[in-house]
């Protein structure tokens, strides 16, 4: 940002490295903790003008949270203030966040894991399905037919019969999980060495495949898990109908003749979730999902922190 004089306010980090203030960075880190982005911009624009009040060109990053902390505390309360110092605390200490998002084809993880993404400043936002078609590359399909196959196709290459009591749709489904989700674990392994974010979404990301992972990453990273879902079948059937109309390339006849195994494919991954006791989020106003995603992502790395204190 820049100053009456015309200078920028320089903010100084703990090594002293020089970044300029932005209200824009300010407000966006007030908002991911659940402050209002009217008021988040407000108390931004006061620290602002505090800042350009002092005539000084610079800060130190801990005074600078001072000020923006107090001023969240007039406007909010001490809990707001505290969540705010909480959270920032817990991303100083630099752990890798790790986002899972699994659901059903049409439920919107892909427009929820994209702003997830912008809000927590995580630039690698991977859909399995970039996964499965890279390994579509690598492996023939006379070796592996059903990774050829979308996921609510896959029994369609199934080899061994099914048993009675054993839904064909999802045992098939269930193998394409398990062959795509050796590429998912790579991304994963690769993201938390290089101590980097990462926002894997997909119908593949289904709740207990990646149990043993999780508690071996969990030592390493914060590892967010949440199943998106639609509950009402006629709302599911719209999103496939906008998501057409949004992108001309994507038509919704297919997704819609194959409709029923898509809800079944959806009961079964909601049923994986409550064993697992991952949380399930229902899709309802967008903007309202992505808060709450965030706001789970929040509390979760918040949690972390606290318990390494300990």
């Amino acid at each position: 940002m820049v100053s009456q004089a015309g200078r920028y306010i320089w903010v100084l980090d703990r090594r002293e490295n020089p970044l300029p203030f932005s209200k824009f960075v300010s407000a966006s880190s007030m908002i991911v903790v659940g402050i209002e982005p009217e008021t988040a911009y407000t108390i931004a624009e006061e620290t602002e003008t505090r800042l350009i009040e002092r005539r000084l060109p610079e800060i130190a990053v801990e005074e600078l949270m001072d000020i923006t902390t107090r001023s969240i505390e007039t406007h909010l309360g001490v809990g707001s203030a505290d969540r705010y110092l909480a959270w920032l605390a817990a991303r100083r200490r630099g752990k890798p966040i790790i986002v899972m998002l699994g659901g059903a084809p049409g439920v919107g993880k892909s427009s929820v894991a994209g702003e997830v993404g912008a809000r927590l400043r995580i630039s690698s936002v991977i859909p399995t399905d970039a996964v499965r078609q890279v390994m579509r590359q690598l492996v023939a399909e006379t070796l592996a037919p059903m990774l050829h196959l979308s996921s609510f196709d896959a029994h369609r290459a199934l080899r061994s019969p099914v048993p009675p009591d054993h839904d064909p749709v999802v045992v098939g489904f269930q193998s394409q999980v398990d062959m795509v989700s050796t590429g998912v674990r790579g991304l994963i392994d690769r993201a938390i060495q290089e101590g980097t974010g990462l926002v894997v979404e997909g119908v593949h990301m289904v709740p207990g495949v990646y149990d043993k992972d999780v508690e071996h990453w969990s030592k390493q990273a914060v590892i967010c898990q949440a199943l998106l879902v639609v509950e009402d079948v006629d709302s599911h059937r719209a999103h496939f109908l906008a998501r057409a109309e949004q992108a001309s390339h994507r038509s919704a006849d297919r997704y819609l003749d194959a409709f029923e195994e898509l809800r079944r494919i959806d009961s079964y991954v909601q049923s994986c979730a409550r064993e697992r006791g991952v949380r399930i989020i229902a899709m309802e106003q967008l903007d309202d999902t992505i808060q709450r995603v965030v706001e789970m992502i929040v509390d979760a790395v918040i949690a972390s922190s606290q318990d390494n204190e300990d």
